[in-house]
């Protein structure tokens, strides 16, 4: 499917992208170590292991390319030159290597 003009955008809009990919935890410490991120809930799975989540989370920012990653078909290929910024978004939990995967867990 092409991409989207301005013009063809609704407020309401939902898409469902048909493309999925399951995060590992290689994913998650190569981001980490490749941005030089070195919080530990990250990439120490013994301090994780003690914080709250029990377990290494997966970078945030790396989960934004990723579902920014399943719109661009749908949304911008070919009819965009910049994306100019990101207004709302967010996480309402963590999310976590190996169980993690867009389409599920996204509602995508």
């Amino acid at each position: 499917m092409a991409g989207k003009y301005f013009e063809d955008l609704e407020v309401g809009m939902h898409f469902k992208h048909s493309a999925g990919r399951t995060v590992t935890e290689m994913d998650n410490v190569l981001f980490s170590s490749l941005t030089m991120n070195t919080q530990p809930l990250h990439v120490n799975e013994d301090f994780a292991a003690n914080t709250e989540f029990g377990q290494r989370i997966v970078n945030g920012i790396f989960t934004l390319g990723l579902v920014v990653k399943l719109t661009v078909a749908e949304l911008s290929e070919g009819t965009i030159i910049a994306n100019l910024g990101y207004d709302k978004g967010g996480a309402s939990q963590p999310d976590f290597s190996q169980r993690y995967d867009l389409r599920r867990d996204r509602g995508a």
